[in-house]
């Protein structure tokens, strides 16, 4: 056999086989997209404003959710949207895979208890009374245990108020949603409720009823933290690389004040 013969065999040999593993790479790939496909990815909230609200076309929108959407738009992760009442979220987050929450707040307790994304927005909270009832006086927390507050179900405020020794039906009213116990505080159920200053100017601009009724009393610096994107423990690994990689690719765009 002639040495042209044996290095053109050699080479037809070489080439069949980088085509080959080219072969194989691109099935892997697919394979891998189409493992992507498969997931049930769901991203979950409540309305929140200005965090989270529905447009005149039923779409999520707002501070929080126009980020949200930039980073699974980057990452190009297709997912469903659901709105729920925040307790029931929590705790589908919480136990359910591929589930993405927001906006949630990071605290030293739920820091083990869920994978953080991305910072959002940063949130200031508030105790809140009735204008009419300035005999309500809060100075300091434990001024405070004085009085009933209604604080919402599943939210960080409820559980920073546990965490302080406040107690259920004592000193606590937990309720399922904003608009309930601000009714408790204009009906008298309640003396005191915890509000972010961004939920209360909502109020404001949306000319509720109860807007110029309320007023901050005391603020509450340990809750003064950001808001996340988060996802449940168990959620796939590869997609929480890839939302991880998108935010960072577009944290330079991103204001965590959230000021418009």
């Amino acid at each position: 056999m002639s040495f042209m013969t044996l290095f053109f065999k050699r080479a037809i040999l070489i080439f069949f086989v980088f085509i080959n593993d080219s072969i194989a790479e691109n099935n892997e790939n697919e394979t891998i997209l189409a493992e992507h496909k498969k997931l049930n990815v769901q991203v979950i909230s409540e309305i929140y404003p200005p965090y989270q609200v529905m447009n005149d076309k039923g779409e999520l929108q707002g501070w929080a959710a126009d980020k949200v959407k930039a980073i699974f738009d980057k990452a190009s992760v297709d997912y469903n949207v659901k709105i729920y009442p925040w307790a029931r979220a929590y705790q589908l987050a919480l136990t359910k895979p591929n589930v993405f929450i927001f906006s949630l707040l990071r605290t030293a307790e739920r820091e083990h208890l869920f994978r953080w994304i991305a910072p959002l927005c940063l949130i200031e909270f508030s105790f809140y009374r009735l204008i009419k009832r300035s005999d309500i006086k809060v100075n300091n927390l434990e001024e405070a245990k004085k009085y009933l507050i209604a604080a919402q179900k599943g939210q960080a405020s409820a559980e920073y108020l546990l965490s302080l020794g406040f107690e259920p039906e004592k000193n606590l009213s937990v309720s399922y949603n904003n608009d309930n116990f601000i009714q408790m505080l204009a009906f008298g159920r309640v003396e005191l409720i915890v509000l972010s200053s961004t939920y209360f100017q909502s109020l404001i601009d949306a000319k509720s009823p109860f807007a110029d009724k309320i007023e901050p009393v005391f603020p509450l610096r340990g809750l003064t933290r950001n808001l996340y994107l988060a996802s449940s423990l168990n959620s796939a690994p590869e997609l929480i690389e890839k939302l991880n990689n998108a935010y960072h690719e577009l944290v330079a765009q991103f204001d965590n004040t959230c000021n418009e």
